[in-house]
């Protein structure tokens, strides 16, 4: 699958899980350690927007995060329609970046100019790990397994999360997995998860 189509379908994915978040979901844990969903929910859409805002030629570096009451589905549906334009627009993947996203902790991405194939890989994996996460934490993965968005996700991350990469990037290291596992099993068990 494309992985423009993959992004755009993660980001579809993601705001319908965004849509059966109650306030008090909010506080629940989540694959992401350091984070609550609450606080992963003020990251995906924040993201979601901070490469919007890169794509459309905004002031960088754009910050990817929200406060947690603007992490609605809506918001997020919002920003991905920005976002995948964005990424469809002439040019956009033929650009060279650096340094165009913060990240929370103050961290700037990417670190060194990298053409704009690999930042769309950065944005399919935070957004198809997400994902997961998000559907973890609320017991529902049925709204985000889906094979070929695991496909793209698993292939961006093992372009990107080469040795000495993972562990700068937050990923765990990597589970094994069985001979049978399906793709989302795969992808959950390179990332660590």
């Amino acid at each position: 699958m494309d992985h423009i189509d993959a992004l755009a379908r993660a980001y579809d994915r993601l705001a319908l899980l965004l849509d059966v978040v109650e306030p008090a979901d909010r506080r629940r844990p989540t694959p992401c350690s350091e984070w609550g969903l609450g606080q992963l929910l003020g990251h995906s859409v924040g993201a979601a927007g901070a490469f919007a805002i890169v794509l459309e030629g905004g002031a960088t570096p754009a910050r990817a995060r929200v406060d947690v009451e603007h992490a609605t589905a809506d918001s997020l549906r919002s920003a991905a329609v920005r976002n995948i334009a964005g990424w469809r627009a002439a040019g956009a993947l033929e650009r060279e970046y650096v340094s165009v996203v913060e990240l929370d902790d103050g961290v700037l991405i990417p670190p060194i100019p990298l053409p704009g194939t690999m930042l769309l890989d950065i944005n399919l994996l935070d957004v198809g790990v997400h994902l997961h996460d998000v559907a973890i934490s609320l017991d529902r993965r049925d709204l985000a397994d889906d094979d070929d968005i695991a496909l793209a996700t698993l292939a961006a991350a093992q372009l990107i999360l080469q040795p000495g990469i993972r562990e700068l990037a937050g990923f765990a290291a990597e589970r094994t997995s069985t001979s049978d596992a399906d793709p989302v099993e795969r992808l959950l068990a390179f990332v660590g998860r």
